[in-house]
């Protein structure tokens, strides 16, 4: 009987931290909303962000045992635990002992891979309008086929009032302020930062992650504007984010570089308001 008990407190500490594994940063890493109108532009070298990819290859952090070892450490520390709490819970072990563990760990594994494809399968389709930018490695060459100079600065057309740097402080206290809300769930906060079509969009992304508080980190965090359009009806700017995304202090985690659409109605005192998402990378 205490055989079975520590096994099944094994298998429920090793879901618990696969499934935080899972969890996915604001907006679940796709795009959405109205496409920023401005090009990215290539990332600063002296920004201190992740080691740069060639075109077309996955990050770094999808590589494969890094994946399984939440997974992993959670039946490693259920044993332990049952161990502790049962007193000597896995003594004399026999070869069936082995196997349901076996099983069970290869259960957890299937339970993983099938929630990550059906994760990655809506990016993968549905988004014609947010085509993924190459980030060349060589300054000199064309990004889009046009002219072979780089881009050397965004293209601002920004009313009198617009403070570039004021505007990017903020932009970057808005970023985690989104991922804070995002993680614990609080979509009513989150309403007070983005459009209602976004809204919309964002409930039924956090809708799939579930109701449960979720840890995201957010490393090396650069934060660059890409443009500014003053119209007579709002102001629209462009911003891009690059940084590294863990679930834990302790994960590898994931680099990423998408580019926010931001809107601001006309008249003093009104607020930015997030409209779409560009998933760059």
């Amino acid at each position: 009987m205490q055989r079975i008990l520590s096994i099944a407190l094994a298998l429920c500490v090793g879901l618990t931290l696969s499934l935080d594994a899972n969890a996915k940063r604001f907006g679940g890493g796709k795009s959405s909303g109205a496409a920023p109108m401005h090009q990215t532009r290539q990332a600063s070298p002296t920004t201190p962000a992740a080691t740069p990819m060639a075109p077309g290859r996955a990050p770094a952090a999808a590589s494969g045992a890094s994946r399984w070892l939440g997974p992993l450490a959670g039946i490693a520390a259920g044993g332990l635990l049952a161990s502790m709490f049962m007193g000597d819970g896995f003594q004399g072990m026999q070869i069936f002992d082995f196997l349901i563990m076996g099983l069970i760990a290869f259960l957890v594994f299937r339970f993983i891979a099938a929630r990550r494809r059906q994760q990655q399968q809506p990016q993968a389709a549905g988004h014609a309008p947010y085509q993924r930018e190459v980030q060349p490695q060589q300054p000199a060459q064309p990004m889009f086929g046009g002219s072979a100079a780089p881009v050397a600065g965004p293209v601002i057309n920004a009313p009198a009032w617009f403070n570039e740097q004021n505007f990017l402080a903020a932009a970057r206290n808005h970023f985690q302020t989104l991922q804070q809300h995002w993680d614990a769930n609080e979509m009513d906060k989150i309403a007070e930062f983005v459009t209602p079509q976004m809204l919309e969009f964002l409930k039924r992304e956090r809708a799939e992650e579930g109701d449960g508080f979720q840890s995201t980190y957010i490393d090396n965090l650069d934060v660059q504007l890409d443009g500014v359009e003053d119209r007579a009806d709002k102001t629209i700017a462009t911003l891009t984010f690059r940084g590294v995304s863990k679930n834990s202090r302790f994960d590898q985690g994931e680099a990423f570089s998408e580019s926010w659409h931001m809107e601001r109605a006309q008249g003093e005192n009104q607020p930015w308001m997030l409209a779409g998402i560009r998933q760059n990378g």
